[in-house]
């Protein structure tokens, strides 16, 4: 009789056992489904704050690209306003130049002639030398108006090449500049570029993390069954080896003690 009670004790212990362990394990995997489930979402949500910034970079790179073209084609007109206006200065200084030449030819005759009108009139020839003089005069007036037409055009052709220089270091700032830009937008272009492949790399671990999640989770939960399987059977027999000592305590007791009858 002793050995069926200890080996009976010993299956017990063993179910026990068994029955501790597999829901330890299934413990075990419900807290890593936990883990597994929350850097899940981590990632899932950095993977969408990713896409953000990558789309914000991306606008930033659209208005830098805009703002670099339009900056040089404003560079570029200003350069073209620029190369006009030196051209027209250059035909400034040349008509000056004309005008310079022509006027000192005009005051040379007039003095010339004004010198003949001066010796004509000492040799007693008045009425020539009077139309000599009046000669003189209107070639002097027309050298002086000469004379202040090349000034006007040499003043002329020196604000027109200083407004030319302004105008070619403003057409290079703005080239300058939209290169700036242009490499601006470039720079945003790669960078979102990178944070779209991160938030990609970054929603696939979350993906796979979550599934790994959701395959413990289900482990967890056949552990757990498994275990209170395990259980029943070996609480049922334990009940059945109970009632039957209890059965026969009863019985013996009976036999003990006879029912007296009533007086």
């Amino acid at each position: 009789m002793p050995a069926p009670k200890t080996k009976r004790k010993s299956a017990a212990e063993t179910e026990r056992k068994l029955r501790a362990e597999e829901l330890a394990a299934a413990d075990g995997a419900a807290a890593a489904a936990t883990i597994e489930t929350a850097a899940g979402a981590v990632d899932v949500t950095r993977g969408e704050d990713e896409v953000a910034a990558a789309a914000a970079f991306s606008a930033s790179g659209d208005a830098a690209a805009r703002r670099g073209a339009r900056d040089a084609a404003e560079g570029a007109a200003t350069l073209s306003i620029a190369d006009r206006v030196a051209a027209g200065g250059e035909l400034a200084a040349a008509l000056s130049s004309d005008e310079f030449r022509r006027g000192m030819e005009l005051a040379g005759i007039a003095g010339q002639i004004q010198v003949a009108a001066e010796v004509l009139e000492g040799v007693g020839q008045p009425t020539l030398a009077a139309f000599l003089g009046r000669t003189s005069h209107h070639l002097r007036a027309l050298a002086v108006e000469a004379l202040s037409r090349a000034t006007d055009g040499a003043i002329a052709a020196h604000g027109a090449e200083h407004l030319a220089g302004e105008l070619a270091a403003l057409g290079l700032t703005e080239m300058g500049q939209g290169r700036d830009e242009y490499a601006t937008a470039e720079a945003l272009g790669a960078a979102s570029a990178e944070m779209a492949a991160a938030a990609v790399r970054s929603v696939a671990a979350g993906a796979a993390e979550l599934a790994a999640a959701k395959a413990m989770d289900g482990m967890a939960e056949a552990l757990a069954s498994d275990g209170a399987d395990h259980t029943v059977p070996a609480r049922g027999a334990g009940q059945g080896r109970a009632s039957k000592p209890a059965t026969r305590a009863a019985s013996k007791r009976a036999r003990r003690d006879p029912a007296r009858p009533k007086a």
